[in-house]
């Protein structure tokens, strides 16, 4: 049985992570939907590449997006109240959650390139660089988990 009171410390830095991919893709998500559809930039920003072209125009681009940004803060609100902090967790959600993000940020990266915003998809390198550290440490501690 999980117990609040049995967190280590060295714990703790699995609730950053799991705050930090919330508050990213939460607050991401959460203005795609307020927006009420798709927003004027990214439809000024996207309407003259290939993507413009595919039956709805920019609605699939934009909402695979949306929903997969929605996922992600899903997956971080379940693994929190999961405890998957917790040391003896499997944090399956988390781990879910962070590798669902690396897709998501070559996503981004790649809409990025396609618009010639190089500068822009040389900053998700750092996005994708972050969560790739996040999940090794994850992965860490669940190899540690299956020794002991």
């Amino acid at each position: 049985m999980k117990n609040l009171f049995s967190t280590q410390l060295d714990d703790l830095k699995f609730i950053a992570i799991q705050l930090l991919i919330l508050m990213t893709f939460g607050l991401a998500s959460f203005t795609k939907w307020k927006s009420g559809g798709i927003p004027e930039n990214f439809t000024n920003r996207f309407g003259e590449t290939w993507m413009a072209t595919l039956p709805g125009s920019l609605f699939i681009p934009f909402y695979s997006i949306v929903l997969f940004e929605t996922a992600v803060a899903l997956l971080m609100v379940v693994s929190l109240f999961r405890m998957e902090w917790l040391g003896s967790s499997n944090k399956i959600f988390l781990k879910s959650g962070l590798i669902l993000s690396l897709f998501i940020f070559v996503m981004l990266g790649y809409g990025l390139r396609l618009t010639g915003d190089f500068g822009g998809a040389a900053n998700l390198f750092f996005y994708f660089g972050a969560a790739l550290i996040a999940l090794y440490v994850v992965e860490v501690k669940l190899k540690e988990n299956r020794s002991e």
